[in-house]
């Protein structure tokens, strides 16, 4: 006959229920909780250690990855937790190079290998324009246009855009109302806006000076920046929040312009040797020895501010360079100092520089030629000749580079995204990693002009001049059909 248990049997049973699911629950959760933190059990040493979760792409993706010779079980894009330390990561695709690099893999942390650009092993490049000579040029903000200068002595530019698989030419005449006339001209295109609309361009005539602001899309609104103001720049700089503001060096001090009003400011830094732009209106910039102290300063000016602030100062002779870098990195501001070949990075806060402490120290093999922080602040890159060096923020750790070839390097290094550069050293397009890895020659150009990305990254352009000297435009695909 049944007999119902008693409530205390029941109450013991719910009990145990009860616990046994929340222990359940628990170890479930806790063991989520190790897995996304990276733990994994070691087979080889009978224990659980924290590794690092390493999240990897390519481009083009798909490719086939390899860790340490092993087959990874998916194509790029993916993920995976590993132990930490040294792994060796290779990614292939049929008709592409091998891509390859070691990474160190912290305990706990997120190692993004997603950078990775696969080169074709078959590089053809094809003649897409003509030109009786290219003298400069320069690339649209949005890759969209190729502004180049055949006749240094006329006035008009050619306009090459390569949104397309067909590039189409166009010609723009700046008007001879808009540059002073005289019985040599030199004409030499410099840069666009952040906005890919007006062209900063540079007119020498008569052993004098002036600067252009040339409109594409209207050229008959261009203006004559020198004879706007009355001024002689030995420096112009678009805004990066305004294409309509200027920032110009005129002797040693820097003002900011207005176009649209045809305004000057007052000087905003005085004695100043050099200057840059940091984000849309701060002033980064060196000074010239003072003549009592016998230093020289770098500091920056803030848009509103009522005198510029100094960072560091150096018992420095005019001879040994010195810059100045500022960047933000996950909301943290950085600045990169460097005097002869040695450099500084500070971390700290534009509203109070008294407070900014050193976090990392390294030093060049040569003097410091330029120096930049890049990638959205992470890397500090010192170049030195035909050599960087490059601080990363992220592992604090730097590595050195030397360009391949033998010509002399003046310019500084240009980015073909945000982490590989190129350099076009002894006239041939050569690509390397922002720490020096997966390099490749691409294709042969004439050194000093524009080489970019087209706007969906599937072609690599550049400037080339065959045996019987006319000049071509020309590209390389990347990304295979």
């Amino acid at each position: 006959m049944y007999r119902p248990p008693s409530k205390r049997k029941q109450l013991i049973q719910r009990t145990a229920v009860y616990s046994f699911m929340t222990i359940a629950v628990v170890g479930l959760v806790t063991v989520l909780v190790l897995v996304m933190l990276g733990y994994q059990f070691n087979r080889n040493e009978g224990r659980i250690e924290q590794g690092g979760l390493l999240q990897f792409d390519s481009r083009p993706n798909g490719a086939n990855v390899t860790i340490d010779g092993n087959a990874f079980g998916t194509r790029t894009p993916s993920k995976t937790t590993l132990s930490s330390g040294q792994h060796f990561i290779t990614m292939t695709r049929t008709g592409y190079q091998t891509w390859q690099k070691s990474v160190d893999i912290v305990p706990g942390s997120v190692t993004w290998l997603n950078y990775s650009r696969l080169i074709p092993v078959d590089l053809q490049p094809a003649l897409v324009a003509d030109f009786s000579k290219v003298s400069s040029t320069a690339v649209s903000q949005d890759a969209k246009w190729m502004a180049l200068k055949e006749n240094v002595a006329d006035a008009s530019i050619r306009l090459a855009n390569l949104a397309g698989d067909d590039v189409a030419l166009k010609t723009i005449e700046i008007p001879t109302t808009v540059y002073t006339k005289a019985k040599k001209h030199i004409f030499t295109i410099e840069k666009w806006d952040p906005d890919s609309r007006y062209i900063l361009v540079q007119h020498t005539y008569d052993g004098k000076r002036e600067w252009l602001v040339v409109d594409a899309e209207n050229v008959g609104a261009s203006q004559n920046v020198s004879r706007l103001l009355d001024i002689d720049a030995s420096k112009v700089v678009f805004s990066d929040g305004d294409s309509r503001i200027l920032y110009v060096q005129i002797g040693t001090d820097i003002r900011r312009i207005n176009l649209n009003e045809a305004t000057m400011s007052r000087p905003l830094v005085d004695n100043a040797a050099d200057f840059s732009l940091y984000k849309a209106s701060t002033i980064v910039f060196t000074t010239t020895q003072d003549t009592s102290t016998k230093q020289r300063s770098v500091g920056f000016y803030k848009e509103g501010s009522e005198k510029p602030q100094i960072v560091r100062s150096y018992d420095s002779n005019k001879n040994v360079s010195l810059h100045l870098a500022l960047g933000e990195y996950f909301g943290d501001t950085y600045f990169a100092i460097s005097h002869g070949k040695n450099i500084d990075v500070l971390e700290g806060d534009l509203n109070n520089v008294a407070n900014v402490k050193s976090v990392a120290s390294f030093a060049a093999t040569a003097a410091v030629d330029h120096l930049s922080i890049v990638t959205n602040g992470r890397f500090i890159i010192a170049q030195h000749g035909a050599a960087y060096t490059t601080y990363d923020l992220e592992f604090k750790k730097s590595t050195s580079t030397s360009l391949k070839g033998a010509a002399v390097v003046s310019d500084e290094l240009r980015w073909l995204d945000d982490y590989t550069v190129w350099s076009d050293r002894d006239g041939t397009v050569r690509l390397y990693e922002f720490d020096g890895a997966n390099q490749h020659d691409i294709m042969t150009v004439v050194p000093g002009l524009s080489v970019t990305l087209s706007p969906n990254a599937e072609y690599l352009y550049g400037v080339n001049k065959s045996d019987n000297g006319a000049y071509h435009l020309q590209r390389v695909r990347l990304i295979l059909p």
